[in-house]
């Protein structure tokens, strides 16, 4: 079992976090308490996570769960793009949290995400 490795970085216009390794569903939870906290001290309301560096498939009822926690905690108050790991086409989090009323996007190319996540539409 590999750790787990959770960064924040500030960016100008967004905040970053970074997981890698294999992270557990508390781990997780801690992320979106992190992001909770450091959304408080800075009133940067866009989040880009970087999931890239994940080494295996998040179960999906963790995904479900995760994606319920985006909607419900943020709602159209905060801005999502989580980058996931080329080997791993699933968007289950984005489509449950975007059901939940998140405004959230997942994809395989960091340019992208960060063009979606900065812009206004």
């Amino acid at each position: 079992m590999s750790s787990t490795c959770i960064d924040m970085l500030e960016h100008p216009k967004y905040l970053e976090f970074v997981v890698s390794g294999d992270p557990t569903e508390n781990e997780w939870i801690s992320v979106m308490h992190n992001i909770v906290e450091r959304i408080d001290e800075t009133g940067k309301s866009r989040v880009f996570i970087d999931a890239s560096g994940i080494e295996k498939p998040i179960d999906s009822m963790v995904r479900y769960r995760m994606g319920i926690r985006t909607g419900e905690t943020f709602g159209i108050n905060a801005r999502f793009a989580a980058l996931r790991p080329v080997w791993d086409d699933d968007n289950f989090w984005e489509t449950v949290a975007t059901n939940r009323g998140a405004i959230a996007k997942s994809g395989e190319d960091r340019s992208v995400l960060i063009q979606w996540l900065l812009s206004d539409e």
